[in-house]
């Protein structure tokens, strides 16, 4: 196992085999997402995608929760403080943590205790696979803060449950438990506490991580680009995509494989 870490009061790694942990490790303030906290994220995305080790990524919160949220504090002080444009620029710096996971040819699983509450669940569901443990709790809290939804939960959360359950979830701003999120299909396993949340992160990120890299970067290129193109756009991706992958020596020994013991 190799470990490194960046800002320890802000967001650590590890490798585990060919899993990488990557934790928020704020949990003094319950891992609120500040701009400092997302530049250290991006430096660390950088790290373990640049680990020829690492095949998939757990993203996990220290302590009680995921992440509260954002952190209004560190935002407050950067609109009244008078940076330019301060705003607009509050949140260019804060989306890069939702494009790196999204846009990482590296498969990631939230491991979800405690909550996950406004820009810690959009967080989550910009990862490729969630697990929750019982005691999570859910909530697109923005509205209660007069807020809009961001980092991206207006664009998740509609494909994930539809136009009607994401409105009701954005425009009321009521929390939900680990056990509703389930049954809407938010989350993909629900598990007892918060060391099984992880352990089951693992074993499914083991399981990404036994996938040839280049399919699984392009698998997930492949339904990431489904949710804003046509069918043709997901079929032309889909014929350059399935010609690499028939391409690769693994890809052909299987195919051997099969046509021998047809043979037989």
């Amino acid at each position: 196992m190799t470990t490194t870490a960046a800002e320890p009061k802000l967001i650590r790694w590890e490798r585990r085999d060919a899993v990488a942990l990557i934790t928020f490790d704020r949990p003094d303030k319950l891992n609120a997402i500040s701009v400092p906290l997302v530049e250290h994220s991006v430096r660390v995305l950088g790290e373990v995608e640049r680990d020829p080790g690492v095949r998939a990524v757990v993203l996990s919160g220290a302590g009680r929760a995921f992440s509260s949220g954002g952190d209004l504090l560190d935002v407050g002080q950067r609109v009244i403080g008078g940076e330019p444009l301060p705003r607009l620029d509050v949140m260019r710096r804060l989306h890069p943590l939702i494009t790196g996971i999204r846009d990482s040819h590296l498969p990631f699983v939230a491991a979800v205790s405690g909550p996950a509450y406004g820009a810690g669940w959009s967080t989550a569901l910009a990862c490729d696979l969630i697990v929750a443990a019982r005691d999570a709790r859910f909530c697109q809290v923005f509205v209660r803060r007069n807020l809009v939804p961001d980092l991206g939960s207006a664009w998740f959360l509609p494909r994930a449950v539809g136009i009607h359950i994401a409105k009701e979830l954005m425009l009321l701003g009521d929390e939900i438990s680990a056990e509703r999120a389930y049954e809407l299909g938010l989350v993909n396993r629900l598990v007892d506490d918060r060391a099984a949340a992880e352990r089951e992160a693992f074993k499914l990120a083991g399981r990404l991580a036994s996938v040839l890299p280049g399919t699984m970067a392009m698998s997930k290129e492949l339904i990431n680009r489904s949710e804003s193109g046509t069918l043709e756009d997901s079929l032309r991706l889909e014929r350059h995509a399935q010609a690499l992958a028939l391409g690769t020596r693994e890809t052909l020994a299987t195919m051997e494989e099969f046509l021998n013991r047809r043979a037989e």
